[in-house]
């Protein structure tokens, strides 16, 4: 959004789907839904409808045009706001172009299987929708048996793969972020295989 391009926003060239296709054919419930929950946008409601008033004009085609749009669904409070306006959308547009919540879900599944007893996986995450989906999945191999409580013994016979470092995510100290603001959101969650 800081610089006029095609709206692609794709991670990988030759996946098909483009930020484009999205804004321009997605239907305004479904824009509303992926702001929302992605991008945890509090307007998306008005600017996926303003954004299938646009298209209805013509296709929105580069970032500036995405932009523009945007902004004129916004109330004059929120465009004061110290972020840019289009920062929330254009997240949640990207994570639902690249699949990035079922990416990382993916690779949660397929990464403690992997390691050798002692390994160590440590996962970074920006965005508090992909944290949740690591912890879960870290809390879910320290744990091992999936049985209901009520049950007196295990019949599952799952046991837990990892052991979990820390209990609480480890996040950048205020020295870090004064060298780096854009650690903020950053945090850093290890389980090591037992």
């Amino acid at each position: 959004y800081m610089a006029d391009a095609p709206l692609d926003m794709r991670m990988n060239n030759e996946d098909a789907l483009q930020a484009d296709t999205v804004v321009n054919t997605w239907s305004q419930e479904e824009l509303r839904r992926i702001l929302y929950t992605y991008g945890e946008e509090r307007y998306a409601p008005q600017i996926a409808a303003a954004i299938c008033r646009r298209r209805e004009v013509s296709p929105i085609r580069t970032t500036f045009e995405l932009v523009d749009v945007i902004r004129s669904a916004m109330p004059a409070s929120a465009l004061r706001e110290k972020q840019h306006p289009a920062k929330r959308s254009f997240q949640a547009i990207r994570i639902a172009v690249n699949d990035e919540l079922g990416s990382v879900e993916k690779v949660m599944e397929d990464a403690v299987p992997l390691l050798n007893p002692g390994g160590r996986l440590a996962v970074i995450t920006f965005h508090s929708l992909e944290d949740r989906i690591v912890k879960n999945a870290m809390a879910a191999a320290a744990k091992g048996c999936t049985c209901p409580p009520s049950f007196p013994v295990c019949v599952c016979g799952k046991k837990p793969q990892v052991k979990l470092i820390s209990r609480k995510p480890i996040t950048a100290t205020p020295e870090e972020l004064e060298e780096n603001p854009r650690a903020r959101s950053a945090k850093l969650r290890v389980a090591e295989r037992i």
